[in-house]
């Protein structure tokens, strides 16, 4: 705040003093004003200038590291390649501990997207063993993702793949495995210890979790088929019930969008009974259900969408046949006409 901007100003004006009228660079990268300059006078530095100014910073690049003003600095320096070594060599030992720090993650995150490959890799090696810790946390769940787009560094997928459960429940947590599936699945990387982890695992309960949702998703889009398959046929049974939870209805759709012709005419009779034979609406609970549920007529929209022609015209006529004030199925005959 303003208290602390003046002690930093009054800090620099005591240094310029003893100092005879130079004040170290460090000090600058303290101060809000000083630390925007001299971000600007390092892209512009020559070789001679900026090898001077790295012996001077390098004592401070850790210190600087967790300052609200000094942060910037330190970033910005490691996207000279001539700074790369001081700030290699300033942040080694420290990778944990910055990570879990609002600044000290920004850095660390600026560090392994600029430095060489090798150094990148030796600093993302510090989180071995910490995978989980860094993970849950607010600032370090960004960071190990940036480390493994970074990196690909098999240690990551191991470890996110141990702790699969605890990371899916949590906010930050889930952040780390969607992304790490998918930057892991497109780069070619073997993700199926993440995946059995979750088959093995409450893998309904995470379909309709707030958070596990989303990994689950994930999952379904990156696995291989084998145990795309075994999700299916883990998931698909429970389709009702996810339709009707705000969270599983994302994960109930993206079923049918990957289920099989026999899997969705199986989901289809559940709802619609068997094909040609005329229905009382009492004897359809589960369309009623659907109908009237905030998010299962979506799951609901997305089955008459995946429908072949004759199976698809009597599904809406049964639709039409149910219709009423308190339902949405109106919502859902309009979806049908514009798609």
């Amino acid at each position: 705040g303003g208290g602390a901007r003046r002690a930093s100003t009054r800090a620099l004006a005591a240094e310029r003093a003893r100092a005879g009228g130079r004040v170290s660079l460090a000090a600058r990268a303290t101060e809000q004003k000083q630390s925007r300059l001299l971000q600007q006078e390092l892209v512009r530095m020559s070789d001679t200038q900026l090898q001077c100014a790295c012996e001077e910073l390098a004592p401070h690049l850790l210190e600087l590291a967790t300052h609200a003003f000094g942060n910037y600095v330190v970033s910005k320096l490691v996207t000279r390649s001539q700074a790369h070594a001081a700030v290699h060599s300033a942040l080694r030992g420290s990778v944990v501990p910055l990570l879990k720090h609002p600044q000290g993650s920004r850095v660390v995150q600026a560090a392994l997207a600029e430095l060489p490959a090798g150094e990148a890799a030796s600093l993302a090696g510090e989180l071995d063993g910490h995978v989980l810790e860094c993970a849950l946390d607010t600032h370090g769940s960004w960071g190990v993702c940036v480390a493994f787009r970074h990196t690909h560094a098999p240690f990551l997928v191991a470890q996110v793949a141990k702790h699969v459960a605890a990371l899916c429940t949590q906010q930050h947590g889930v952040r780390v495995v969607q992304q790490l599936l998918h930057e892991a699945a497109s780069a070619g990387m073997d993700i199926s210890a993440a995946v059995g982890s979750l088959l093995e695992g409450e893998l309904g309960y995470l379909a309709a979790h707030p958070f596990g949702n989303y990994a689950v998703q994930a999952a379904l889009r990156h696995a291989v088929p084998s145990q795309r398959v075994a999700m299916l046929d883990a998931l698909l049974p429970s389709i009702l019930a996810l339709s009707g939870s705000k969270h599983g209805s994302n994960v109930a759709e993206m079923l049918l969008m990957l289920a099989s012709v026999e899997q969705l005419e199986a989901v289809r009779r559940q709802i619609f009974g068997p094909p040609d034979t005329p229905v009382d609406l009492a004897e359809l609970p589960q369309l009623r259900a659907l109908m009237s549920s905030p998010f299962g007529n979506y799951v609901l929209q997305a089955l008459l969408r995946k429908l072949k022609d004759g199976r698809r015209s009597a599904a809406l006529q049964l639709v039409e046949r149910h219709i009423s004030d308190d339902n949405f199925g109106r919502a859902i005959l309009a979806a049908a006409s514009s798609a």
